[in-house]
């Protein structure tokens, strides 16, 4: 009987490999325990806070701005930043929800890379919670990307009904199509992720 020795060049890239793998899911566990983190704080300040901001609120009318220098033609904008003092409980509540469609898929993210990163370094990456995992994702993305510009424009909307705001349009929402499209993609890789859960079952079989 003969044994199969490892070069030691070969085990030192095994060793690489796994410290990077580690290195990659402790990064991914932080970065998704932290944004949790900041979005608690960001949930009590919306919910507790005398004022409350709404980030870039479509006006009705654009405003100019005028600059000195001779190159600047024109210059306007139709979007603003206005604090509220006291704002009303349901924009509050609509402010919170779409942070928090904005956090869920980072969270998300980070937690199946960090799963992801685990089962490389086990050597048993096409398992059934990995593509799950992705799936998941996938669809946190996709309801990120629609919910979080949704939310947004009815807590802006609520504004302007409930405190007579008329510089500020009634409901205006834009929508990025780039989740969409990550969504997808990502479902694509839960799918290879499944056959390839398929391959190495059958595999086994055969040994």
């Amino acid at each position: 009987m003969s044994l199969t020795a490892v070069s030691p060049s070969r085990r030192a890239v095994g060793l690489l490999e796994k410290a990077v793998l580690g290195f990659i899911a402790g990064a991914a566990g932080a970065i998704g325990i932290v944004s949790l983190v900041f979005l608690v704080l960001r949930i009590v300040e919306l919910a507790t806070g005398a004022e409350t901001t709404l980030v870039g609120a479509f006006l009705n009318q654009p405003v100019t701005t005028a600059f000195d220098s001779p190159s600047v033609v024109s210059a306007s904008t139709n979007t603003m930043d206005v604090t509220l003092r006291d704002a009303p409980d349901s924009v509050r509540a609509w402010l919170i929800g779409a942070d928090m469609a904005r956090s869920l898929s980072s969270i998300g993210i980070c937690a199946v890379v960090a799963w992801l990163c685990l089962r490389l370094f086990v050597g048993k990456p096409f398992v059934r919670t990995v593509t799950w995992g992705i799936g998941i994702v996938a669809i946190l993305v996709l309801l990120s990307g629609m919910a979080a510009p949704l939310f947004d424009g009815i807590a802006k909307a609520q504004a302007a009904i409930a405190l007579d705001l008329d510089e500020l349009a009634p409901f205006l929402v834009a929508i990025d199509p780039a989740p969409i499209g990550w969504a997808f993609a990502l479902i694509v890789v839960a799918g290879a992720f499944e056959i390839g859960g398929r391959l190495q079952h059958d595999s086994e079989g055969l040994v």
